[in-house]
């Protein structure tokens, strides 16, 4: 893993995707280390003395493969104070600190499985995203196959559902499906409903399979206990993200 360094960011880009959810494009002042997909930053809205201490921060994973050791997109949504100051207050050319890259929720073959099930809640689906911007790049997946399992409140806040499909018909090997809890989508590529665990592993099964869960605390807890007690999934093919 590269070492984390300390860098000053500015906002190139702000996309607001509904009044709680919001997009940043931030580019650096110095070149970045390289990032694994799935790894995360510290990020900081008030200035950084070198000489003192580090400021309030929260961790966002990046939702790129920051390929260009420069820009580094971050999804989030509003959780606190701290989420709904960057929701309120950041807007282009704000000027950010922030550090990283930390985090080993790396989508990798160290589970020894030629099977991967990502699971992604909200902006859960931010890790993955560098997964499948690297994969786009490369127009491969490491992996025999990767099915992506993508839910969200509404259609509207699938936002990464054009990366998806740009994934499914590019990259051999990635398939995915889609899902919303309420309102109604034209596409029909969208499934109505919830994320369920046991939907999930009917569809890819457990042989050879590792799984991949990002997403809200209580919605990882619940895949966790579920795949593990329930399906037995040996717990060391349960990855989760406890930062992003």
């Amino acid at each position: 893993m590269a070492q984390p360094i300390r860098f000053r960011a500015t906002v190139s880009e702000v996309m607001r995707h509904d009044p709680d959810v919001v997009t940043l494009r931030l580019l650096s002042e110095k070149r970045l280390p390289r990032f694994q997909p799935g790894q995360f930053i510290h990020l900081a809205l008030d200035e950084f003395d070198p000489a003192g201490f580090w400021p309030e921060s929260r961790v966002f994973s990046a939702a790129n493969a920051v390929s260009d050791r420069k820009t580094v997109e971050l999804t989030i949504s509003r959780q606190g104070k701290f989420t709904s100051r960057i929701l309120d207050e950041v807007a282009v050319g704000r000027s950010l600190w922030a550090k990283g890259p930390y985090g080993d929720f790396v989508i990798d073959g160290r589970h020894g499985c030629s099977r991967i099930a990502l699971v992604a809640g909200g902006t859960g689906i931010t890790p993955f995203c560098a997964f499948m911007d690297r994969a786009l790049s490369e127009g491969r997946v490491f992996a025999e196959s990767v099915t992506l399992y993508y839910g969200a409140r509404t259609p509207d806040l699938l936002i990464y559902a054009p990366l998806v499909r740009r994934c499914v018909t590019e990259v051999p090997g990635f398939r995915a499906r889609l899902y919303a809890e309420a309102g109604n989508s034209s596409d029909e590529a969208v499934h109505h409903g919830r994320l369920d665990a046991g939907e999930i592993v009917r569809d890819c099964g457990i042989e050879d399979v590792a799984f991949y869960v990002s997403g809200p605390k209580q919605m990882i807890d619940s895949f966790r206990a579920r795949l593990t007690e329930e399906f037995k999934v040996d717990v060391h093919r349960v990855l989760i993200d406890a930062w992003g």
